[in-house]
């Protein structure tokens, strides 16, 4: 449920979910949305009064986020196209047969068809094979999980870069595509962790650390290279 917590010249827009839990908690996306999951028994005071100690560390994280902000990326000649960590230039030719090809720092479209619809494509094909390849890369730390137990689906995710889901089962942003190959790691090494702990707790950070040593680093990187 969304609610608007008055706060003297801004107001706080937030989604309310109650759950049958004993604490609150408050989270801010990327996007700047913030969640707040309640008790299902806590008054309403007792909600407001979370939410207004928290006020502070909100804005915070929203101003944190916004910095990152980017206009959306249009695909047409000239257009710059962040693939794999790098910055390309996007060359679009009006010629057949239909292909693309990398030259320096340019990636050039050969079609007469849209050039936003063959990039899409590319991308999206191109994260197939990377995703598995990292996957495999990343399982090799993970000697307690068996690789067939573990499988991967790209899936477009407003909110998060990668989802541990049940069965095995890692769900990757195809965003992912643009970042470097070890902040692809970091991403999928959180998403094994799961596999031991479901619970962001002591125990998960622990692990991660184990597994990926430079985590906190590699996510800032991720975030302040394709957070948009």
């Amino acid at each position: 449920m969304t609610k608007t917590l008055p706060l003297g010249k801004e107001n706080l827009i937030y989604e309310e979910i109650e759950e049958l839990r004993k604490s609150f908690s408050v989270t801010v996306f990327p996007s700047g949305k913030v969640i707040f999951k309640t008790p299902n028994k806590a008054s309403p005071d007792e909600r407001k009064t979370f939410l207004l100690k928290k006020k502070e560390w909100i804005k915070k994280q929203q101003a944190y986020f916004s910095q990152f902000h980017v206009k959306q990326q249009s695909y047409i000649s000239g257009s710059d196209v962040l693939y794999l960590g790098r910055h390309y230039q996007l060359i679009v030719c009006k010629k057949t047969p239909e292909h693309i090809a990398f030259a320096a720092n340019k990636i050039i479209i050969y079609s007469s068809q849209s050039a936003t619809v063959l990039l899409n494509r590319f991308l999206y094909q191109r994260a197939e094979t990377i995703f598995k390849e990292r996957l495999m890369f990343c399982l090799k730390f993970f000697p307690e999980i068996n690789p067939l137990q573990v499988r991967f689906s790209i899936r477009k995710m407003e909110k998060r870069w990668g989802s541990f889901q049940q069965k095995g089962l890692i769900l990757l942003n195809p965003q992912l595509i643009k970042a470097p190959k070890k902040c692809i790691d970091y991403v999928i090494f959180h998403e094994l962790c799961h596999y031991k702990y479901k619970q962001h707790n002591k125990k998960f950070f622990r692990l991660l650390e184990q597994k990926c040593p430079n985590y906190k680093s590699l996510k800032a990187e991720l975030e302040l290279k394709i957070l948009g």
